[in-house]
């Protein structure tokens, strides 16, 4: 029982983190044409989001290699077949679904040429890039049975210092190598994580006090939050472990574990439906600052949240077959 208690906890700090993380990336996804769009906006607004740009993507790919040893101690059959439900078929789908979407709205001369180009595609065309990077730690994963995943993160991190061309592979490799550090380090303090959350405060504090202080300076220096680097790494590790830590200790709020649980789904639909919302505010000649607000609002948070309900459905899930019985 006592078990089973402590792996419901880790999982409501780690859905709330998650959810925490993807309505953050959401708000960011808003402030960009909000700033554009609504003069006035206060300015603070977007320094807030920039300060949290070294942690929110971190922090995913963290929390999901937290869950790598459970998703590695089943059958090898069940593992490959749960990402390719749960990972390479939303990736696929919602390519298709971004590509004709984006296609349909920018009106360019070459039609279709989006859904031709392979590299787009592959690597992750807008947001996307997001489950491409995570297929790719997964499909690597099952290394960690020969090489420890806490050797793994160190190596990455300063692999992708060197990646400096903008060729789009090049650039891919970056991210892969980069996002994938913090992949392997999730995984790595899986083994420890309870140990580490009952740590004296002194340490991780300190942590937090760094991250905080990373933030501030992220927001006010461009190369700071977008070099994917050695150093941004390291600090940008140490505030998702001082985060990690700070969970458990933080009231429960049900709101961000449930759209943590769906986290997919706002993932995958805010940047579709923001976009669908700028175009039609441009289309439409919308220039009431209230009402601008209110459909990037609309679209950006309340619609992707409104569709965590269906994340079992067959738009971010392949349904597994049922078992048939015989007569």
């Amino acid at each position: 029982m006592a078990a089973t208690e402590s792996s419901g906890a880790r999982a409501g700090w780690m859905d709330m983190l998650r959810g925490l993380a993807v309505l953050l990336v959401a708000v960011f996804h808003i402030q960009y044409p909000l700033m554009e769009r609504v003069p006035g906006t206060p300015d603070v607004l977007l320094r807030v989001g920039e300060s949290m740009q070294p942690f929110r993507m971190p922090l995913l790919f963290f929390l999901s290699g937290l869950l790598l040893p459970r998703s590695l101690a089943k059958p090898p059959r069940t593992y490959v077949t749960g990402k390719l439900r749960g990972l390479v078929w939303p990736f696929v789908l919602w390519t298709v679904i971004v590509a004709i979407t984006f296609e349909a709205l920018w009106r360019d001369e070459d039609r279709w040429w989006l859904l031709t180009d392979a590299t787009a595609m592959l690597t992750g065309f807008q947001h996307l890039w997001f489950l491409s990077v995570l297929i790719v730690c997964y499909a690597l994963a099952p290394l960690t049975r020969l090489v420890p995943a806490w050797v793994l993160p160190l190596p990455m991190a300063f692999a992708s210092s060197f990646l400096t061309s903008d060729a789009p592979w090049v650039e891919y490799g970056e991210k892969v190598l980069w996002y994938g550090a913090f992949f392997f380090a999730g995984a790595a303090v899986a083994e420890v994580v309870t140990r580490w959350q009952r740590l004296s405060p002194l340490v991780p504090a300190g942590m937090l006090a760094l991250a905080l202080a990373w933030g501030y300076l992220a927001a006010q220096d461009q190369e700071l939050r977008t070099t994917l680097g050695f150093a941004s790494f390291i600090m940008s590790l140490v505030g998702v472990l001082g985060i990690t830590w700070l969970a458990p200790r933080v009231p429960r709020i049900r709101f961000l574990e449930w759209a943590g649980r769906g986290s997919i789904v706002v993932y995958l639909v805010n940047l579709t439906t923001i976009t669908l919302a700028f175009e039609s505010i441009d289309a439409l000649g919308i220039e009431q600052p209230w009402l601008i607000t209110l459909i990037l609002i609309v679209a950006g948070l309340v619609i992707p949240v409104a569709m965590v309900p269906l994340s079992r459905t067959v738009l971010f899930t392949w349904p597994a077959r049922r078992s048939l019985r015989r007569a």
